[in-house]
C-alpha cells in the first residue's frame, strides 16, 4: 500500500438546491441550527432491541438514499488514483453501525474482481453487537471485514503508523456538536494516504418532510433518532466551514436535495 498521499483532480460540484415550499411548520427552525440533544442511540441505557430497530431503518434508509452508490462512488475515485493492483484497498469505515455498507461495498468489490480489505470501527457496543449479527450472516466473505470496537479518537493509539486508502465516515458526524466535527475530519484526515469521504444528512425543508412521511409508522424510538438525526444534518456553508477547519480540499461535493443526503471526497491541504 502506498504510503505518501495521492493527488486527486478537484471536482468542486455544488448541485444548488432546489426551492420546496415546507410540508412541516417546524421545518423553518430546523433550517436555522443544529441542536444538541442527543439521539436515543446514543443514550448509554439503549436497549439493544431498539439498537437493532433503528439500525433496520437505517439499512432501508441507505438502500433507498445511495448510501451504498455514495460508498461506491468513492471506491471508484480511490482505485482510478491509486490504479487496479494486487494489493488490497484499504479502508476505514468509522462509525460503522450495523456495517451494512461495508458488506455492501465487499460484496460489490468482490463481483468486480476488486481486492479490498475493511476495518470497521464503532465506539458503542450495541452497535457492534448489531454489526456481528449482519456478519454472521455473510458468509465467507465477511473475513474481508475486521471488526473493532473503537473510537475514531483511538485509532491512532490502536494502529500506530497504519494508514487508510479510503477513510470514510456515513452517517455518523451529524452525532457530533459543531465544534467536534472539524477535529473528526482532521482525525479521518490523518488516519488516510488517500482520500477522506463524508457521507451525511442535508439539513432542509425538504429532509425534514421526507423523513416525516418515512417515519410515521415507525416505533418511537426510530421516530424520534430519524427526526432528531435530520435536524442535526448540515448546510452546504456548515458543511464546506468544517472541512476548511480541518485542513482539508474539497474534490467534489454532491448534495441531493430528495435524498436529504450529500457526498463529499475531500483530501488534506498540502
Amino acid at each position: 500500500m502506498a504510503t505518501g498521499a495521492k493527488r486527486y483532480r478537484t471536482n468542486l460540484k455544488l448541485v444548488v438546491p432546489i426551492d420546496v415550499m415546507s410540508m412541516m411548520i417546524e421545518s423553518r427552525a430546523i433550517v436555522m441550527t443544529r441542536p444538541t440533544e442527543l439521539e436515543g442511540m446514543d443514550e448509554p441505557d439503549a436497549s439493544q432491541a431498539d439498537m437493532d430497530a433503528s439500525f433496520k431503518f437505517i439499512r432501508r434508509v441507505n438502500r433507498l438514499a445511495g448510501g451504498f452508490w455514495a460508498f461506491k462512488r468513492a471506491i471508484r475515485v480511490a482505485l482510478q488514483a491509486r490504479g487496479h493492483g494486487t494489493e488490497p484497498l484499504e479502508i476505514l469505515d468509522v462509525g460503522t453501525g450495523c456495517a451494512d455498507l461495508p458488506i455492501a461495498i465487499v460484496a460489490w468489490a468482490l463481483r468486480h474482481d476488486i481486492p479490498i480489505r475493511v476495518t470497521a470501527i464503532d465506539p458503542h457496543a450495541g452497535s457492534i453487537a448489531a454489526a456481528q449479527e449482519c456478519l454472521s450472516e455473510f458468509g465467507p466473505n465477511a473475513n474481508f471485514i475486521q471488526l473493532e470496537q473503537c473510537g475514531l479518537d483511538d485509532v491512532a493509539q490502536k494502529w500506530r503508523k497504519r494508514k487508510w486508502d479510503v477513510v470514510h465516515a456515513a452517517m455518523m458526524l451529524h452525532h457530533f456538536p459543531d465544534d467536534m466535527v472539524p477535529a473528526a475530519l482532521a482525525s479521518m484526515a490523518r488516519a488516510s494516504c488517500g482520500l477522506v469521504v463524508w457521507n451525511d444528512l442535508w439539513r432542509t425543508p425538504m429532509s425534514a418532510a421526507i423523513v416525516h412521511a418515512l417515519t410515521l409508522f415507525s416505533s418511537e424510538f426510530v421516530r424520534h433518532d430519524a427526526r432528531l438525526s435530520v435536524a442535526k444534518g448540515f448546510s452546504k456553508r456548515e458543511i464546506l466551514r468544517h472541512v476548511s477547519r480541518a485542513g482539508l480540499r474539497t474534490n467534489t461535493l454532491s448534495m441531493n436535495p430528495f435524498t436529504a443526503r450529500f457526498l463529499l471526497l475531500a483530501t488534506p491541504v498540502d
